[in-house]
């Protein structure tokens, strides 16, 4: 199953240009998607116009790799993507996906097949936000990848929170379920990067195309 990434942008013009732009630059035979967005109609409209299959990734479709159970009806197709994903890679032990952009969220799959469950937390962003509106004094500050473990002032005090406390709280779910499952593998994706401990013996992947993969195997 080949799941390697050959390109990988951020849009930056129409629908139409860039599937134009990419039809003439790759032999695309079919088209995998996976949105939380809502309906977008220009992409809708531009979708139309293209002679070849495309395929709108929902709860309902299975995992091709092997038979999984647990799946909810409301389960986002970004995140069951990135699930694939790591069944992909690895189908044969107990694996935690950690999703941490917007929000982070864990899901966890035992080597059987069944999402046993998982959790949702507000990502970095959105701890500074929440502090900068629910308070009469506190500013708005934009997250940055790492954070001194206390800070000086009340911006480097407020990113110390909510950065170290997202670490401390993956750090502590990994900890958590690998003495519960000790055939434990982590996948950890998304927009924010985290520098975790260096004393886990579990084995961490860390991949960025985590979701790509999983489209890239249905």
């Amino acid at each position: 199953m080949d799941t390697d990434i050959v390109h990988f942008e951020r849009l930056h013009e129409s629908w139409k240009d860039t599937f134009s732009r990419l039809m003439e630059a790759y032999p695309i035979a079919s088209v995998r998607l996976s949105s939380v967005a809502g309906e977008d109609a220009e992409l809708q409209e531009a979708l139309a116009r293209l002679d070849i299959p495309v395929l709108w990734l929902t709860p309902s479709v299975p995992c091709p790799v092997k038979p999984v159970i647990g799946i909810p009806s409301t389960y986002g197709a970004d995140r069951w993507a990135a699930d694939i994903g790591a069944i992909a890679q690895d189908p044969d032990h107990t694996l935690l996906i950690i999703d941490a952009g917007t929000c982070i969220t864990y899901d966890l799959f035992l080597n059987e097949g069944h999402l046993l469950g998982g959790a949702i937390s507000p990502g970095v962003q959105l701890r500074l936000n929440a502090m900068h509106e629910h308070t009469a004094l506190l500013p708005l500050v934009e997250a940055e990848p790492e954070a001194h473990i206390l800070g000086y002032d009340t911006r480097t005090h407020m990113l110390s929170a909510a950065v170290n406390g997202a670490r401390f709280e993956i750090e502590g779910y990994i900890r958590t379920l690998y003495q519960i499952h000790p055939d434990l593998h982590v996948f950890i994706t998304g927009g924010n990067t985290f520098q975790l401990a260096d004393d886990f013996t579990c084995p961490i992947t860390y991949d960025p195309y985590l979701i790509f993969r999983g489209l890239a195997a249905l």
